[in-house]
């Protein structure tokens, strides 16, 4: 049993803080370790893949859980796979891919660990056909604060179930996940990729291709203005049989560094609309899945000012207005994303802190500046305007306000969290920014 002192940040390097860390090497330890938390209760870490302070808790202790990574069973007949939650999905994939198996959600990294994925609820490139990778989970097993482990799924203990998905584990310790893994219906898929001019051409493709893509997204150049406004390229993907015309030697196990001036560069005007006419106009090829899959993991940023990320979804209905307006300001205001991207989604039902929505989902990095802070706020209020919700999977700057505003069902999320923890023994910096109130009206 050991514990050391450890900074730790987000993805985005906008939040650190000092912990009391430790490193289970066996589930049989968890409980142990539980055991001994004191103030500021303790949060789980998996790959650490958050943006911002989802799993920092300042002043109190960290679980990282990269060691409790053990596949316990796998039925080939039936797909189910049972395992402890700090297999990562590039694992998984890489496992069990060779024997004609896949995750059910496509997302668009690897480096998450199943615990996290289903911990942050975490949506894919195949949103318009799943909500979330939680869909395909059979059932979570829990250690709450009294060191009971509990079964939950959609059919027992469904309360508890709705609450750890998406709850940022902020209800217990997931220490097994049994999870259905689908026969992939081929070894590559072919991949389109073509320029829209606006808009309104951006989102009937996507529509489109909902019905027939097994992928779809599209990335959004954030510097166009007036007729050309959300301008961009889509990308849709399906599986195929015929034999890939791009190569594929093995899936990148380093992510390359970006460093600040190239995270710069890619928020300028120049580099946006240069990436724009050198995407094809509709161009086609036939790619193993492998490569497809986790276009994120090849970059990772690097930069002394931090990464906010903006992530709302808003319905079909308002999605084209709101995204529009979001994107007019943007332009307008002269602040560029170093990303840019929009996906279809299905609602969520699976979770009480489920962000997505049938409809349209629009995800933004920017580089932290003087000023960000309030642009992004006024971002939030306009989500709220038009019946969004702001994901609180990376945010770094929502409110209880906001949360009230957005999320129907927290009451129910924060019934379950004040039944099972009473004392608060899981916490976070992001728990206490969204749920400080809850915890003084208890003290």
């Amino acid at each position: 049993m050991h514990w050391y002192e450890m900074k730790l940040g987000g993805r985005g390097h906008t939040d650190s803080a000092v912990s009391q860390v430790c490193r289970p090497d066996r589930i049989a330890d968890v409980p142990k370790y539980l055991e001994q938390v004191g103030k500021n209760g303790i949060i789980v870490r998996g790959s650490g893949s958050s943006y911002a302070d989802q799993a920092i808790n300042e002043d109190g202790a960290v679980m990282m859980t990269g060691r409790l990574d053990s596949i316990r069973s796998f039925d080939p007949e039936t797909g189910e796979l049972v395992c402890e939650p700090g297999v990562t999905l590039r694992a998984i994939t890489e496992l069990f891919a060779p024997r004609g198996f896949m995750l059910p959600t496509a997302t668009a990294s690897g480096q998450h660990t199943l615990g996290g994925a289903i911990a942050a609820n975490i949506v894919g490139m195949n949103g318009h056909r799943r909500t979330s990778l939680a869909r395909s989970v059979n059932w979570v097993e829990v250690l709450l604060a009294d060191g009971t482990a509990v079964r939950a799924s959609e059919t027992e203990n469904t309360e508890l179930f709705k609450a750890v998905v998406g709850g940022q584990g902020l209800i217990g310790i997931i220490i097994q996940v049994s999870v259905t893994l689908l026969k992939r219906p081929a070894d590559n898929v072919v991949v389109e990729r073509r320029r829209t001019a606006n808009l309104n051409e951006l989102t009937e493709a996507l529509k489109s291709a909902r019905k027939t893509a097994d992928f779809c997204y599209a990335w959004l150049d954030t510097s166009a203005r007036a007729d050309a406004v959300g301008r961009g390229v889509l990308t849709t993907a399906s599986f195929t049989r015929d034999p890939a015309t791009v190569p594929w030697f093995s899936m990148p196990k380093f992510k390359l560094p970006l460093p600040h001036f190239f995270l710069r560069l890619a928020a300028t005007p120049f580099f946006k609309r240069l990436r724009y006419r050198l995407s094809p106009a509709d161009g086609k090829t036939v790619e193993p899945y492998e490569k497809f899959l986790y276009p994120s993991d090849s970059v990772r940023y690097f930069t002394h000012r931090g990464v906010y990320q903006f992530q709302a979804s808003f319905s079909e209905a308002e999605g084209p207005q709101a995204i529009r307006r979001i994107l007019t300001e943007m332009a307008q205001t002269r602040v560029q994303a170093c990303r840019a991207a929009l996906v279809l989604t299905k609602e969520d039902t699976l979770s009480y802190l489920g962000s997505a929505l049938r409809g349209y989902t629009i995800s933004l990095d920017f580089i932290r500046r003087k000023g960000l802070d309030d642009f992004l706020k006024h971002l939030i209020t306009v989500a709220g305007e038009h019946n969004g919700r702001v994901s609180v999977q990376d945010d770094a700057l929502l409110e209880p306000r906001n949360l009230v505003l957005m999320y129907k069902q927290l009451e129910k999320f924060i019934k379950v969290r004040d039944a099972f923890d009473p004392q608060k023994k899981f916490d976070s910096n992001f728990g206490r920014r969204l749920f400080a109130k809850e915890r003084k009206n208890e003290q």
